[in-house]
């Protein structure tokens, strides 16, 4: 019964259990959990709103990005275009060569096969002779290819030239222009000053007219009124003349004296007036100033537009130098090319015609002329001046090569 599972019950008179106490702080813990909570929630609604409120502006941009890259994409596939366009254009050149090349090489095929049908069973005694003149040949051809690397040599020093000699003339255009721009706003300034003494001019001839007809009323004022002073004098001399009064005659004959000789001066004033003067000599000198200083920017325009004319002419002449060195150093290069594709094929068809002889004849070994040299001794044996050799002269010297090759073998 002591260990019983079951609980006892409790009456009033027994001890019951202390609740704990709860003081500020337990409280106060709980209010800052929840304000805490409240203001993560807070946080979290402006952090959404930030990203999925402005749905409208992330819109826009990505479609910006979008179409900068189209944009991006369709400039590649136009010069992808137009890359494809020159690879296909120089395939087709390739090709154009290779035909050409491959016609070539029949042709000396064809040459080779003659050269086998119409072949000796005996040609021991004609061995060194033919070895002598491949020989001279081949010296020959190195001739040619030292020549035409001196012309490439003295076309890209050439080049070279007339790059710079174009450049410096660009900089003089450069500066002729700049000089144009300036005298064109000394013109343009001259002209600006000419309008304004032109507007000085007239508006000092507008008062030299207006003091002339001032001058020209004074002058008939002054008149009228001496006349009709001198009038009124006769009038009062008439009246007084029954009075005798000395005194009286005397003060009226100085008094028109007087006046006379006011008139008098007046009129001479009006004659010796030097405002006018001065007025006409500094328009005449404006004047001057104005024609001297247009003739001299007219003459220094024209002077600057020659000069940039003959700069002008000056670059096209250097253009079509420089055009022409080009297509010159092409026609050369080109004409190397085919040399050393003639040698390269007189080459191989020399050592398979002496291969079958060696093989024919092998007691002929010692006595058979090297057919490579080095290259200061094929210099040393070239007499033939470098000059000027086109792809022409080159053809022609490979055919008289192969006809006395092939002659030797008949």
């Amino acid at each position: 019964m002591e260990k019983s599972s079951y609980p006892m019950a409790k009456f009033g008179l027994e001890a019951k259990e202390v609740m704990p106490k709860r003081d500020c702080g337990f409280y106060v813990k709980y209010i800052f959990l929840f304000t805490s909570l409240i203001q993560f929630l807070i946080i979290l609604g402006l952090v959404l709103f930030m990203v999925y409120g402005n749905a409208q502006a992330g819109t826009d941009t990505h479609l910006r990005l979008l179409e900068e890259q189209l944009q991006d994409r369709y400039s590649k596939i136009i010069a992808l275009g137009e890359r494809n366009i020159n690879l296909t254009r120089t395939l087709n050149a390739t090709l154009k060569e290779k035909q050409s090349l491959q016609t070539l090489a029949q042709k000396v095929q064809r040459e080779l096969e003659k050269c086998n049908s119409s072949q000796t069973p005996n040609p021991i005694p004609k061995l060194q002779e033919m070895m002598k003149i491949i020989f001279y040949q081949k010296t020959k051809l190195d001739e040619c290819h030292m020549t035409i690397g001196l012309i490439n040599a003295s076309c890209s020093t050439d080049k070279v030239l007339l790059r710079s000699q174009l450049d410096q003339a660009a900089q003089a255009k450069k500066e002729q222009e700049e000089n144009c721009r300036k005298e064109g706003a000394l013109l343009s300034k001259a002209t600006a000053e000419q309008e304004s003494c032109q507007q000085e001019l007239r508006g000092s001839q507008s008062l030299l007219e207006s003091t002339r007809h001032n001058l020209e009323l004074h002058k008939q004022e002054c008149s009228t009124l001496r006349s009709d002073i001198s009038y009124s004098f006769q009038r009062i001399k008439e009246m007084l003349s029954p009075y005798s009064c000395t005194a009286v005659h005397d003060q009226l004959n100085w008094l028109t004296q007087r006046t006379e000789r006011l008139f008098l001066w007046q009129q001479d004033r009006d004659t010796k007036y030097v405002g006018k003067s001065v007025c006409e000599a500094s328009l005449s000198q404006c004047q001057q100033n104005c024609s001297r200083g247009k003739q001299e920017l007219e003459k220094r325009l024209q002077d600057s537009e020659k000069q940039v004319k003959g700069g002008q002419e000056e670059k096209k002449k250097l253009l079509a130098e420089k055009e022409q060195l080009g297509k010159e150093l092409e026609e050369k290069s080109k004409a190397a090319a085919q040399a050393w594709y003639f040698k390269d094929q007189l080459s191989i068809c020399m050592g398979s015609k002496v291969g079958e002889m060696l093989r024919t004849s092998p007691g002929t070994r010692g006595s058979l002329l090297p057919l490579s040299l080095p290259a200061p001794s094929l210099a040393q044996g070239c007499s033939i001046p470098p000059g000027k050799i086109n792809a022409e002269e080159i053809q022609r010297s490979v055919q008289k090569i192969m006809e006395q090759y092939t002659s030797t073998l008949k």
